[in-house]
């Protein structure tokens, strides 16, 4: 099985972490942003991830156990990564600065009839006791520095994002289920001068960029570097064949031109030899027709070097729009 182009970016970014700790944090909080879930209990709350691909998954981990060691415990169950001891809970939205709204769903504990009727104005329930992440105030103080920033958009590409193949189009997306997500990865994006617009597709809210020069520069943001050095292969080669695309077609055009002239000198000339004959002409025009009729496929620079003594390009087309007025003014008198 052919492996796609957003494949292959997931699986060379999906290798890096950055290596400050809180570079591990911005990324993590795209993770959970993108797949995080909090279910509430009479207790406290459960930390639930759904990542989609197990390379995401794996990613995941990895962060958990390179920040907190032993001090965060999960299990995984299918597809999913569950945090269930509520301070370990406590210490990980603490980490990522979205405990502030967990403790808002907590104080403001709403029954199932309630968080049905909460559902239908559109924020995104998981369960009758769950809600997804994405729902909350943007933490932006944990993705001020630009290094933050890239993690961040590598996490949120890895959870959610796509890249079209290049050879068929330009196309750069990460998908969320609201607007202000959006917003705020829009603005992170455009931090490093990119020019990322939103737009709502279905439910669902699209970051997304369509130049080849900025999906050139995320792919650099993100350090998917073979990627990128592979994606710039494809645009030169569509750069040159589109390049020789014009050029054949601006031949054609000048052909098709040259042989029209060509075509109306020559019926000019052999009306002139009909009506009054060649004689009609005086000497350096009639040479001219004559070796007209006798090259019709040649150029004017190629008729007057053939001429005695040489003409310039310019001199034979003044001779040749010459015979075409004698031919107009017969016909106008015929």
């Amino acid at each position: 099985m052919v492996m796609s182009f957003s494949t292959k970016v997931k699986k060379e970014i999906g290798k890096h972490t950055g290596h400050g700790r809180h570079c591990q944090i911005a990324e993590l909080l795209a993770f959970c942003l993108a797949a995080g879930e909090v279910e509430l209990l009479e207790d406290g709350v459960i930390f639930i991830l759904r990542p989609e691909t197990e390379l995401v998954a794996d990613k995941i981990c990895r962060l958990l156990k390179l920040l907190f060691g032993d001090g965060i415990t999960w299990r995984q169950h299918a597809k999913c990564i569950i945090i269930e001891d509520k301070q370990q809970v406590d210490k990980l939205l603490q980490t990522l600065k979205l405990a502030d709204y967990v403790d808002f769903l907590e104080e403001d504990w709403l029954d199932e009839e309630e968080l049905l009727d909460i559902e239908e104005n559109d924020i995104t329930y998981v369960s009758s006791k769950g809600v997804s992440l994405q729902n909350c105030h943007f933490p932006r103080q944990v993705v001020q520095k630009d290094c933050c920033k890239k993690s961040f958009i590598r996490g949120m590409f890895l959870a959610v994002g796509s890249v079209n193949d290049p050879n068929k189009a330009y196309h750069f997306e990460i998908v969320v289920r609201n607007l202000d997500m959006a917003q705020a990865v829009k603005e992170i994006i455009n931090s490093f001068g990119l020019d990322a617009k939103v737009v709502k597709r279905k439910k669902y809210y699209v970051v997304y960029l369509k130049e080849g020069s900025m999906i050139v520069d995320i792919l650099n943001i993100m350090e998917a570097y073979v990627s990128l050095m592979d994606m710039e292969n494809i645009r030169i080669l569509k750069d040159m064949r589109n390049d020789i695309n014009r050029r054949v077609n601006c031949e054609a055009a000048n052909i098709k031109k040259t042989v029209s002239a060509a075509r109306k000198q020559i019926e000019d000339i052999e009306y002139i030899e009909k009506v009054k004959g060649l004689k009609y002409l005086n000497d350096s025009l009639r040479e001219l027709a004559e070796l007209r009729l006798e090259e019709p496929d040649a150029n004017l620079s190629e008729l007057g070097e053939m001429l005695n003594p040489p003409v310039s390009k310019s001199g034979v087309n003044h001779r040749l729009r010459k015979i075409s007025n004698i031919a107009d003014s017969l016909r106008d008198d015929a």
